[in-house]
């Protein structure tokens, strides 16, 4: 698996439980360092300032926040795709 996938899967984790939003979509910019979730009508911008953080804090379109923190599988997949 790789740190991608081992970081949205955290990230659906997070915001599934927060918003029960099953259209709700995890992607990576193009033009910039960050990473943007759009679940329940809202935007939510995470800048990536290292590969290897386990806590990762979105800022949505509104000033809220939500703060994902990877659980002890999720740190397994990502050390073993490092």
């Amino acid at each position: 698996m790789s740190a991608s996938r081992a970081y949205k899967q955290a990230i659906k984790r997070v915001f599934g439980q927060k918003y029960h939003d099953k259209d709700m979509a995890v992607y990576w910019g193009r033009d910039d360092e960050m990473i943007h979730v759009l679940a329940s009508m809202r935007h939510y911008v995470h800048e990536i300032s290292s590969d290897d953080d386990d806590t990762l804090e979105f800022v949505g379109s509104t000033g809220d926040r939500v703060v994902v923190t990877l659980n002890d599988d999720e740190r397994r997949q990502l050390e073993r795709a490092i």
